[in-house]
């Protein structure tokens, strides 16, 4: 089987061949290769095309060449390659702005050596899909319950090198929010999030990063560090991964211990879920007290099992503008003037909504003890998705 130098090096010569800077993708537009690009002009190109190119419209199978603009930085064809009859990726070549077709020259070298280019890229989409398989399997082993499994798996994924080795390493779970068609379609947007994050990673940095799907709609990536949320957010804001939610998990210092990490990770991404957090990424680290309500058997709990107080402001319909008032007040810890800064209300508009709650729930919102009761009811409520 041919090896990714093999690869490289054929399109380098390619490169040499035509005199033009090339770019190699998949049949998804992300970039696996690329030759020499010397000048300030060829590589701000470079650039550009590492950074959107995956976000780009496919070509349809079939479509032919198709030329795409850069502005600012001139045009790109793209040339189809394929193996047989399937379509395994695209050549990009730069072309100027005045050219309709590349000179004949140009395009005999183009038909001579794109047929090879097309089996080599799908030798290496072979090998790439048979790194994937075993990554994924060494990630369920070792997020597993068997420490001998989890131990090997650890020692493997370092081995193999799909895992960079680091002093550290924290787990993200992805995942969506609940309604997204079936598990099939589900686990498409998780591949498509882990597949980006991943390429971010590749693209950005020389860190190793593994990940998988691990079926059921549930994703994971294992980082060698602490995962920044903000960053991650940028990484997903992607219209396709709408319903998309992520955890992050604390750093663990073992590898065969990133199971802890997963796991409180999952616990992140079921509170992000829950409680329909304003960010799609979660962290652990974040949780509070939450950390621990997360862990009660919440699937056993019904709404007779909370408190007097909570299940009549859970029950006696009070409306999504109370509701969302209730849970502004108690978030702000019964502090009117913070309350009324989240809500943007005026105070006066306040006292008559905590009026109208007291009134329908038969509950006093100004009792210490009876705001603290309601406050982790509701808290535990939102997360057992009893509203």
């Amino acid at each position: 089987m041919a090896s990714t130098s093999d690869l490289h090096d054929a399109l380098q010569d390619l490169s040499e061949l035509l005199g033009r800077r090339l770019v190699l993708t998949d049949h998804r537009l992300r970039v696996v290769g690329y030759s020499i690009h010397e000048t300030e002009a060829d590589r701000a190109r470079l650039s550009t095309v590492l950074a959107y190119s995956d976000s780009w419209p496919v070509p349809p199978a079939g479509a032919g060449e198709e030329i795409r603009d850069l502005p600012g930085q001139g045009r790109l064809r793209l040339v189809p390659l394929q193996d047989g009859r399937r379509q395994v990726g695209f050549l990009l070549v730069p072309t100027g702005p005045d050219e309709h077709d590349l000179p004949p020259g140009a395009r005999q070298t183009l038909s001579e050596h794109v047929p090879a280019l097309g089996v080599l890229l799908s030798l290496r989409s072979i090998d790439a899909e048979r790194d994937r398989r075993r990554m994924s399997e060494l990630l369920a082993q070792l997020l597993g319950p068997d420490e001998s499994a989890r131990r090997s798996a650890a020692d493997s994924l370092l081995r193999e090198g799909l895992l960079g080795a680091a002093g550290g390493y924290s787990a993200t779970v992805l995942s969506c929010d609940d309604g997204l068609g079936t598990v099939s379609d589900r686990d498409a947007v998780v591949e498509l999030a882990v597949e980006s994050a991943m390429d971010f990673v590749a693209r950005t940095s020389t860190a190793s990063v593994a990940g998988a799907v691990l079926g059921d709609g549930v994703g994971v990536l294992v980082f060698p560090r602490v995962v920044v949320a903000e960053r991650l957010e940028r990484v997903l804001d992607r219209p396709e991964l709408a319903s998309l939610r992520a955890g992050l998990g604390p750093l663990v210092g073992d590898r065969a211990s990133i199971g802890d990490s997963f796991r409180r990770a999952r616990d992140a991404w079921q509170v992000g879920r829950a409680t329909r957090a304003s960010t799609r990424v979660v962290a652990w680290a974040d949780l509070g007290m939450d950390r621990v309500l997360v862990r009660l058997p919440l699937a056993e709990l019904r709404t007779e099992d909370l408190p007097g107080p909570v299940r009549r402001v859970l029950t006696v319909g009070l409306g999504e503008e109370l509701l969302h008032t209730l849970d502004a007040y108690l978030r702000c810890g019964g502090d009117v003037g913070a309350t009324t800064k989240v809500l943007h209300i005026h105070r006066s508009t306040l006292y008559y909504r905590l009026g109208r709650i007291r009134d329908l729930a038969d509950v006093d919102l100004g009792d210490p003890e009876i705001r603290r009761e309601v406050t982790l009811g509701v808290r535990i409520a939102q997360l057992a998705q009893l509203i």
